[in-house]
């Protein structure tokens, strides 16, 4: 079976893209433009927003003196710096003030590390600069990093983890395998291999479809978790030594920056799937893109998803009706939606 989720793969570097909305009670397959559509999405189901909105128009151009024209621009956000000055759209999140033990807080460690990653970014030529929790307005940047510690609610969970956003562009992908190699390097912590959340993926600093403080769609972006503050031997690493944690960040962003001349614009711009539909009873949704790779759940045949991701056969999806459940199935397990099945 020749793999479905190109059937119909729509680039949003040309114009605007088609994009899905699905009405309950009609299951109608509609096209609507992306203003009308992200207003509409943003005033009554925002959590769903993103799957009916398409990409954006086109990549901006670089602006002068960045992008092709060393320093490049790289906002580093230290995650719940000044939470409760968020703007009135994000007022839910203000009292977030994340992880914290003992007399840590998540909001200290985290600006500690992020303070040094811009230093040593500037220092070695990026124009760089520390961003609080609240991002700017359509935040452009050649690279946004959102900087995190967790709380495993006890001493045994331990590691890292770095998500993209759910419709990743190419750019954000190669930000965060950068920074995963060489953080794993320079940290020396275990990756928490299966520890990448729902609320990672769908980080309100990526949210443009449902914020205005948030980044542009063609702003490569990742958050990073750097360890387990409820954990005595990631506390060893992103409390005691937060100059090594952040080289282990800043040195995969300059990695990653060095290979953006060889991208083409539309490297920027994420990339809208159409909607499917599994095709075979029982099929198992896994973790990674591998066949000896760990089930996180089987579904039914018929069951409908959204893809966001495909690579070497499979696809990366979410459940439709159920956007904590997420995973890769292979592309022989999936068909294209048609509407003259509802």
């Amino acid at each position: 079976m020749q793999g479905p989720t190109r059937t119909g793969r729509v680039l949003a570097a040309a114009g605007l893209v088609a994009v899905c909305a699905v009405a309950a009670a009609s299951m109608v397959l509609r096209v609507m433009p992306r203003g009308h559509l992200l207003a509409a999405a943003r005033a009554s189901d925002p959590e769903r927003a993103f799957w009916m909105a398409g990409a954006p128009v086109a990549p901006p151009l670089p602006s002068a003196g960045r992008g092709t024209i060393s320093p490049w621009k790289v906002g580093i956000q230290a995650g719940h710096w000044h939470i409760d000055q968020l703007p009135d759209e994000q007022r839910r999140l203000r009292s977030d003030t994340g992880a914290a033990w003992r007399n840590l807080t998540e909001a200290g460690v985290n600006l500690e590390i992020a303070r040094r990653v811009v230093r040593q970014l500037t220092e070695a030529g990026v124009s760089a600069e520390l961003i609080p929790a609240t991002v700017p307005v359509g935040y452009d940047a050649d690279a946004f990093v959102a900087i995190h510690a967790d709380d495993g609610g006890g001493p045994d969970p331990s590691g890292w983890k770095i998500s993209t956003p759910w419709r990743a562009s190419k750019a954000s992908r190669l930000l965060r395998s950068a920074v995963a190699s060489s953080y794993a390097r320079v940290s020396g912590l275990p990756e928490d291999r299966y520890g990448v959340s729902f609320n990672m993926r769908g980080y309100y600093g990526f949210s443009w479809y449902r914020f205005d403080h948030a980044v542009a769609p063609t702003t490569p972006a990742i958050i990073i978790e750097t360890g387990f503050l409820t954990s005595a031997s990631d506390r060893a690493v992103i409390v005691d030594d937060p100059e090594r944690t952040a080289r282990g960040i800043s040195q995969g962003i300059i990695a990653y920056l060095g290979q953006l001349p060889h991208l083409p614009p539309e490297a920027r711009v994420p990339i809208a799937y159409p909607p499917m539909q599994v095709a075979s009873a029982n099929a198992p949704l896994r973790y990674f893109p591998e066949d000896s790779e760990r089930v996180r759940t089987r579904l039914s045949a018929g069951t409908w998803v959204r893809p966001f991701n495909e690579e070497n056969g499979w696809t990366e999806l979410v459940v439709w009706g159920n956007f904590r459940v997420f995973g890769w199935m292979r592309d022989s397990d999936l068909r294209p939606f048609t509407l003259l099945e509802q």
